[in-house]
């Protein structure tokens, strides 16, 4: 048994498992696959857009100077009033609307954008002075800031313009910072505009343009080496003295347009990083953008974990749900089987009052029991039958009508144990068996004594004709042929099933036997004519005089106890009947007839 119900908790238990998990499976299967494309296609538009954006951003930011420069590169009158002006000579008119001019400019740049920290102009002259926004005049040999004019110096004269970062400060009392410098030759008196840029407020232009919480993004120089980067970059803590490629491991190239890499999967300190970089060929410069990719995928990473989450808990209620239909249907079992074991040895109550006392019971439990009481029932009335005239013939109808034939009730119990065991389910043959015999036995044990109408006692046939179906699928077939108007008719309760469980039982031997059953009513005026016929094997003509002698007899033990009862009951529910005519031939079949007042 232990075996047995370990079998069937496994069984269970996939069965439920399939039917709660697999749509789970299937539909996160189904959003992975959705949002996986969905991510794909939102992160190329999304590379895309920085790709636009950070190349707007590159351009705004490093052509601020440009046009400082083009006025004095094209205009020798701004260029010389500007050198008297470091010279200290004195100006005229034109020179000094120049000088004027110069100020505005300059100032205009430093209030338009607020990342421009500091613009010098600077004109080789005597006297060592530059030009300098908010500070105007400033002697390079008392400036606090000088390092920008040994990197003109060092640079080639055939360089018009190039980077640098660099260490300064504006006043004496600030600390040292970093700052982007822009250097821009001026053709005339070996000249140099320096445009400085706040590296701080750079990094705030940077981060306006993440797409992503936690996206990383960095402009550096020709070598890699960081030239400024938003608050993330910073946090990611790059060695700035090391060249940003030597520091990150390439996995997987993911696009490539027109034949220049800009977005791959890298490695970076054991983490997995989508980058996005394109050179800025104008500026000598590289702009890259680090996307965690955890952050791409995150929709994708909560589906997944919304499934597993659901499968265990699925895997959980399923382990439950099995454990409590194991356990159930084998308490079952094993009861009905206590059941059994008790009436045998007579220590049983008849009428089950004590049974499972105090404790609730479903409808399948209380079918079951239901199905043994009334065959201990049976046996206990038998003994009962010595009352008056009038209850001996009442009491004898009861025991008759509750004298089912046993091997009935243990074939339908052994078949609702297999298919409990192996097709537990809602629609399943073992729920319409016990819906059948459920209604059989209300219909038996219902008021004996009063009569139904004839479609009643049809419906309770057919439905026990579905059970007898399922111990002999394919073997046996029920016909009936009557008129609608005799459906109204009167009888008594369970005349058919004795004589329809006679043809089956004496007609099927092997799995190849056959059996087809006819039922004929015949509406004759004051009395229905009823004929069953079927195309059994038949009784030799010895066999049909023992079984006529034995139903002419009122008491006497019978092998075919379903005719006598119903023998019995026609004589004594209709006085005067003469009770069933049987007519049999070897290998043809069977005939029983006999008729009840309308």
């Amino acid at each position: 048994m232990d075996e047995v119900r370990r079998k069937y908790f496994i069984h269970k238990f996939i069965r439920y498992f399939f039917i709660f998990t697999l749509p789970v499976i299937i539909m996160a299967a189904v959003l992975s696959a959705y949002s996986y494309v969905r991510i794909k296609k939102d992160t190329d538009l999304k590379v895309e857009r920085t790709f636009q954006i950070g190349t707007e951003l590159m351009d705004e930011i490093m052509t601020k100077g440009d046009d400082i420069a083009v006025l004095f590169n094209n205009s020798p009158t701004v260029s010389m009033s500007l050198y008297k002006i470091l010279n200290q000579t004195s100006l005229n008119y034109k020179e000094y609307v120049a000088r004027s001019l110069i100020s505005s400019i300059l100032e205009s740049a430093i209030t338009n954008f607020n990342y421009i920290e500091s613009i010098y102009i600077y004109l080789a002259n005597d006297e060592g002075m530059y030009y300098q926004t908010d500070k105007n005049l400033q002697s390079i040999a008392d400036s606090i800031d000088s390092g920008w004019l040994e990197s003109f110096y060092n640079q080639s004269p055939e360089l018009n313009s190039w980077i640098e970062k660099r260490a300064f400060r504006n006043y004496a009392f600030e600390p040292e910072h970093d700052a982007v410098s822009i250097f821009r030759r001026i053709k005339y008196f070996d000249g140099v505009l320096v445009t400085n840029l706040n590296i701080d407020k750079l990094s705030g232009k940077l981060s306006s343009i993440e797409n992503y919480p936690s996206e990383a993004i960095l402009v550096t120089d020709a070598g890699g080496h960081i030239m400024f980067a938003n608050e993330n970059a910073w946090d990611l803590q790059f060695n700035p003295s090391v060249s940003i490629t030597d520091q990150i491991t390439y996995q997987k190239v993911l696009s490539s347009p027109e034949g220049h890499n800009y977005m791959s999967t890298v490695l970076y300190r054991g983490q997995t990083y989508v980058l996005t970089y394109f050179d800025s060929v104008n500026y000598d410069l590289r702009f890259l953008s680090f996307v965690p990719h955890r952050d791409i995928y995150q929709l994708l990473y909560q589906i997944i974990y919304s499934a597993v989450i659901g499968v265990l808990i699925g895997t959980a209620f399923c382990l439950a749900f099995s454990f409590y239909l194991t356990n159930k249907n084998f308490n079952q079992i094993e009861h009905l089987m206590d059941i059994l074991w008790k009436a045998e040895l007579g220590t049983c109550p008849p009428d089950g009052a004590d049974d499972r006392k105090g404790q609730h019971l479903d409808e399948y439990t209380l079918i079951m029991n239901q199905v043994i009481h009334t065959f201990i029932r049976n046996n206990t009335l038998q003994k009962q039958i010595r009352e008056a005239e009038l209850n001996k013939v009442r009491s004898e109808l009861n025991a008759l009508q509750l004298q089912i034939n046993p091997h009935f009730f243990f074939n339908t119990l052994q078949s609702i144990d297999m298919e409990i065991i192996k097709k537990e389910g809602y629609q399943a043959p073992a729920s319409r068996l016990i819906h059948d015999l459920s209604n059989i036995l209300r219909y038996a044990l219902d008021d004996s004594s009063s009569p139904v109408p004839l479609r009643e006692e049809i419906r309770s046939c057919k439905e026990y004709f579905e059970i007898q179906k399922f111990h002999y699928p394919g073997q046996i077939t029920l016909l009936w042929d009557y008129e609608e108007s005799v459906l109204d008719c009167q009888i008594i309760r369970l005349l058919f099933q004795p004589l329809i469980e006679n043809s089956i039982r004496y007609s099927i031997y092997g799995e190849n036997d056959r059996c087809l059953i006819r039922i004929k009513i015949i509406d004759r005026g004051d009395v229905l004519r009823i004929h069953v016929l079927d195309t059994g094997a038949g009784m030799e003509r010895e066999t049909l005089l023992k079984l006529r002698a034995s139903l002419a007899q009122e008491s006497g033990e019978s092998a075919h106890i379903g005719l006598k009862n119903t023998q019995r009951r026609l004589v004594l529910s209709y006085p005067g009947n003469p009770g069933l005519t049987v007519i049999s031939f070897p290998s043809q079949g069977t005939c029983i007839s006999f008729t009840i007042p309308k």
